[in-house]
């Protein structure tokens, strides 16, 4: 059985902790400035509906930074794109005729064209006939949020789905509001991520891309779930997932359904907690969308930080921002470490459900 993406190097190990789960540890000592670990390519992903004529569905480039060329920062959208279903909603931008070709030899950026049209489309044609579905579970205080419950209301749902007739009817008045459509095409990027490692090798693993596509599945499971903790903290999550999943039943072709149960509701589960947004370069300035990269969701947070990401293309890279001695710690920020503690101690524990003691918190806590 794996327990996780294998991290062993020259810089890095994999250790568990008895305060933060597995992290990730330095196995030498280390200058500043070292390229410890490349996370490449997110698991899932999406890129704001707002933001897709900007942003290249290959590298993540956005028209708008600094960097882009004077021409395309007055226009601020890219000039290249791809959309053989001919719905400029479901249009793939690119920065360049390479990001274009590159994309286009990996089957899961077309197949997820093509499905986020069937998604607009059904989702047109629920808005057409009535009001958003109200009939999925709600609670009365974080209280009443156990696991079983949880459970529960997802035996609920599947038992609904099952019947076509059920199904249906509930999602003949559905209306996803916009980050609930986004959400889905993320749970879609997942779905088309294993149907195609599933159907590229019919059961027979013949090529390390190939093992790698199926591990990640399995890698990913290793991340920690946080699904009681984020139901708990927004109790409107679990109804908007639960309709999301419906929809995404009605909405998706017949051959991705073996998939869609477990794939929907362990990237839910792990989606807030591990996910890595994606931002304007490297100031941070705007937000594009996320994505989950597995191996990177290994980092530990510390207000302190050891570790910068920087992102290049769809790599993560994780570099030492000062020296690092054998057997410390590698940590990255999840939040704004400029913010006081108490905004900081805030913002963790509503996105990631920890309260931090890193040793700059304890001291400006005291203080």
């Amino acid at each position: 059985m794996l327990t996780g993406p294998n991290f062993e190097s020259d810089y890095v190990e994999l250790r568990t902790t008895q305060y933060g789960g597995r992290s990730l540890f330095a196995a030498r000592d280390t200058p500043a400035g070292t390229r410890v670990h490349s996370s490449p390519g997110p698991f899932a992903h999406v890129i704001y509906k707002d933001y897709r004529r900007e942003v290249c569905a290959q590298c993540f480039a956005y028209a708008a930074s600094d960097s882009a060329p004077v021409k395309v920062v007055q226009s601020r959208v890219w000039s290249i794109k791809c959309n053989p279903g001919g719905l400029q909603a479901s249009a793939a931008w690119f920065c360049s005729e390479d990001c274009k070709k590159t994309w286009e030899k990996d089957e899961t950026g077309l197949l997820q064209l093509q499905l986020d049209a069937a998604l607009t489309k059904a989702l047109v044609a629920s808005r057409r006939k009535g009001s958003k579905s109200t009939n999925t579970p709600s609670f009365g205080s974080a209280d009443d949020l156990t696991q079983d419950a949880i459970d529960q209301a997802w035996k609920n749902v599947q038992e609904l789905v099952a019947s076509k007739a059920r199904l249906a009817a509930f999602c003949a008045t559905i209306d996803l509001e916009d980050m609930e459509l986004e959400i889905a095409r993320l749970l879609v990027s997942a779905i088309v991520l294993r149907h195609v490692s599933g159907s590229n090798t019919n059961g027979v693993v013949d090529s390390d891309s190939h093992r790698n596509e199926i591990q990640s599945w399995i890698h990913f499971l290793h991340i920690q779930n946080n699904e009681l903790a984020n139901v708990r903290e927004r109790q409107h999550i679990l109804s908007a997932h639960l309709r999301i999943y419906a929809f995404l039943c009605n909405a998706l072709p017949r051959y991705l359904l073996q998939y869609t149960p477990t794939t929907v509701r362990e990237v839910l589960a792990r989606d807030t907690g591990n996910a890595f947004g994606i931002w304007d370069g490297d100031r941070r300035d705007e937000m594009l969308g996320w994505g989950i990269w597995i191996s990177a969701s290994y980092f530990n947070h510390s207000c302190s930080p050891n570790i910068r990401k920087i992102r290049q293309g769809r790599t993560l890279y994780f570099e030492t921002s000062r020296a690092v001695s054998a057997g410390e710690e590698l940590c990255i920020s999840y939040v704004d470490t400029d913010q006081p503690v108490e905004q900081r101690q805030k913002d963790l524990e509503s996105s990631w459900f920890f309260r931090c003691g890193c040793s700059r918190c304890n001291t400006e806590s005291r203080a």
